[in-house]
């Protein structure tokens, strides 16, 4: 696999910056529902990707 696929492209660098900057401004709760949400997130991306896998017949 190209090692490529694993680098952020420059607007996700640009877009983890602006997500590191908003989280100094962020109490201890809002980080703890900000990571649940996006645990939550990665896991249906998981599903979604698992199940177009599953009808495509590879």
């Amino acid at each position: 696999m190209d090692s490529s696929a694993f680098e952020l492209t420059l607007e996700q660098e640009f877009q983890m910056r602006l997500m590191e900057e908003s989280a100094q401004n962020m109490s201890r709760e809002q980080m703890i529902e900000t990571l649940i949400q996006a645990s939550r997130l990665l896991m249906v991306k998981d599903n979604v990707i698992r199940n177009m896998l599953k009808q495509c017949a590879l």
